[in-house]
């Protein structure tokens, strides 16, 4: 944890909010070494990573705002560094008595910050290196990853779950629809994998049971978990498998910290910044189209599409099951 030279000038990080963006904030936090402000439900995370500093967690709403602001004011934080862009993060922590303030003047906050880092700075960045450059550490060079380590006893569980051997994972979810690939072709890929006796695992969160429950459906050797872990069972479960084919979303991220190879599937989001980090990563992106990347999370074209008959979503809709299924095959094949 650091300190400054004066009294009072003890710093807190506010970690970003989602679990992908977590995972590329690790390598920033862990070189920082301060104390770390996160949403409850991703704490656990952070202590897989085993960082240096104190997690403390915060729950949404009035009543988590409250608390989290007694917390900071009890705790008396002279500096605060802001890795969400948001202005309810500074409001937090102005009303926490953090008095010095770093984080980009994004969202209306430029008043209440000490230090603004300009927004153009982190742009053609891979995400990893703008954390570091927030937390105002050296931003160039390659992308690393900060591994993190499951419970050994929660990984012999999902081995034992998923009949050990070979396992294949697929992720076909994303909270942002623009950057799923159609789910009949990850069935498809599922029902092509396991024809190779090869064993898959289809995961999915809570909100994933229909998704993965129609992706995994009367195909021997296909196992449906989605739904089935929390987040120190996901990075577990994830751990034992041979490789992981996923769309552009933060189980993406969470397998290579834990070691796992990805095949990546990528259509309005870029590689270039958030590519996943720390394992081999073979990704698809298909034909290049004049919209892409865009960046959206839905995607807005309508009407003819540049290749195919319909625009929406013709990005994911690009990318081919032959490919994938060869793309898969052949990492594995690197990867025995």
């Amino acid at each position: 944890m650091k300190e400054g030279s004066e009294a009072g000038r003890r710093r807190i990080v506010r970690a970003p909010n989602h679990l992908g963006d977590v995972v590329m904030a690790l390598p920033a936090l862990a070189a920082d070494g301060s104390d770390v402000m996160v949403v409850s439900w991703l704490a656990p995370l952070l202590e897989m990573a085993g960082l240096p500093g104190r997690i403390l967690p915060f729950d949404r709403g009035f009543r988590g705002f409250r608390r989290a602001v007694a917390m900071l004011r009890t705790e008396g934080y002279g500096e605060g560094a802001l890795m969400t862009p948001s202005f309810s993060a500074a409001w937090l922590f102005r009303w926490g008595g953090v008095s010095r303030l770093r984080g980009t003047d994004t969202d209306g906050r430029g008043l209440l910050l000490s230090d603004r880092v300009p927004r153009e700075a982190l742009r053609g960045r891979h995400r990893i290196l703008q954390y570091k450059l927030l937390l105002g550490q050296d931003p160039d060079g390659e992308p690393e990853v900060h591994s993190i380590v499951p419970p050994a006893e929660a990984v012999t569980a999902w081995r034992e779950r998923l009949g050990g051997g070979s396992v294949i994972g697929l992720f076909p979810g994303s909270n942002a629809p623009a950057r799923r690939w159609p789910a009949e072709r990850f069935r498809s890929l599922a029902r092509a994998l396991a024809e190779r006796g090869r064993r898959v695992a289809v995961f999915g969160g809570s909100g994933d049971r229909t998704l993965t429950h129609d992706v995994a459906r009367e195909i021997e050797g296909v196992v449906d978990v989605g739904g089935a872990t929390d987040l120190v069972g996901l990075a577990a479960a994830l751990s034992v498998c041979d490789l992981l084919v996923t769309n552009d979303t933060g189980p993406m991220h969470l397998a290579g910290a834990v070691g796992t190879p990805t095949v990546t599937l990528w259509g309005s989001s870029s590689p270039a910044e958030v590519r996943p980090v720390g394992a081999r990563d073979a990704r698809v992106t298909g034909p290049d189209l004049p919209c892409k990347p865009c960046f959206k999370n839905h995607c807005p074209r309508t009407g003819s599409g540049t290749i195919l008959p319909e625009a929406h979503v013709e990005c994911m809709r690009l990318i081919t099951l032959d490919e994938v299924t060869k793309v898969t095959l052949a990492l594995l094949e690197q990867e025995a």
